[in-house]
């Protein structure tokens, strides 16, 4: 593989892995459940629940910041704390896989703004982006509660989490780990 193949291949796993996280963060199905009727989807701060009976349809939303402060069941504490650490490692993640997909797009375009950064900075964000994904999701997924429901289950915003860590780190390793022919 060529030098420029390589670059545009890793460029491509580290925007697919952007786009994800800002889609898993932003997603309202990190944990799903269906069942007669009604469909229930957990984001990152809230609850959102649609029942159907008889063709009449409602929609019920909680937040589980407010529904801490109201209750005394320690669940959606739980639920905002694990959210709020999940939310705060996507972010992170995030803006270093903006940073890193800036470092791999500009110099392609010939500008050579990003040659300031050590390589020590330059290594920390190209691992960290990925890294920090995937560590902001399964720090979620220890956190959350064990929800005593079998019908609840691990959604796609979850899913689009993991695989948007893995894209990013994907793409530093091959920087690494594939050498590129001159």
């Amino acid at each position: 593989m060529d030098n420029k193949t390589k670059g545009m291949v890793m460029t491509a796993m580290v925007v697919l892995s952007l786009v994800l996280g800002i889609l898993a963060v932003l997603g309202s199905s990190w944990m799903t459940a269906s069942e007669d009727g009604m469909e229930a989807n957990y984001s990152l701060s809230e609850v959102e629940v649609e029942a159907t009976e008889e063709g009449i349809g409602m929609t019920f939303e909680m937040d589980y910041g407010e529904a801490c402060e109201d209750s005394e069941d320690d669940e959606p504490c739980e639920l905002a704390t694990a959210g709020t650490i999940g939310t705060i490692g996507l972010w992170v993640g995030i803006v270093m896989a903006g940073l890193f997909a800036v470092m791999m797009i500009l110099p392609m375009a010939g500008i050579d703004a990003m040659d300031g950064i050590p390589d020590i900075a330059q290594k920390l964000i190209s691992w960290g982006a990925g890294g920090m994904m995937l560590l902001g999701a399964i720090a979620w997924l220890i956190m959350k509660p064990d929800l005593e429901d079998d019908t609840i289950g691990l959604g796609m915003s979850f899913f689009m989490a993991i695989i948007a860590g893995v894209l990013g780190l994907a793409a530093s390793a091959m920087g690494m780990l594939v050498k590129a022919d001159e």
